[in-house]
């Protein structure tokens, strides 16, 4: 019987930096259950702001990536690069939406980008353990805008 193969641990500067990440939308998404009318209006909007910055930024990954995958093909790298432009521009109207509408459309969004994170390291072969804390980042991101949501 052979020994399992076990991926490498995730690098701790992208853990801690990613869990870093999620203070905001955890504290946001917290206050907004349990704060006042009047402060749960700003943590709203914070929440939605902070998530869009996020999305715009989880988007861009996948421009860097493109700029810097040594296997892709011409084309292969303009439809990356295509799409990472996909969630700025949601992230945006996510803004521009009403609240609850924003909300809900970059926690969508956030999903939609974690698959595309999948095909990409399937496709790309980038380190194992990047989609291993994207997921976990995605999961808790999507959890918190929907709480949100739902108050």
């Amino acid at each position: 019987m052979g020994i399992a193969k076990r991926d490498p641990p995730i690098p701790q500067v992208p853990l801690w930096l990613g869990a870093g990440g999620l203070i905001p939308f955890v504290v946001l998404a917290a206050a907004i259950w349990v704060s006042d009318e009047a402060y749960r209006v700003i943590a709203y909007e914070w929440l939605r702001t902070y998530a869009a910055v996020i999305l715009s930024f989880v988007g861009a990954l996948h421009w860097g990536f493109a700029m810097l995958h040594p296997k892709m093909s011409e084309h292969e790298r303009n439809t990356v690069m295509g799409w990472s432009v996909v969630p700025a521009l949601v992230a945006w109207l996510g803004l521009l939406a009403s609240l609850r509408h924003g909300l809900v459309l970059t926690g969508a969004m956030f999903a939609l980008h974690y698959a595309m994170d999948r095909a990409f390291v399937l496709r790309f072969g980038i380190p194992a353990w990047y989609i291993r804390l994207r997921g976990g980042l995605t999961i808790v991101a999507v959890a918190c805008l929907a709480a949100a949501a739902i108050r």
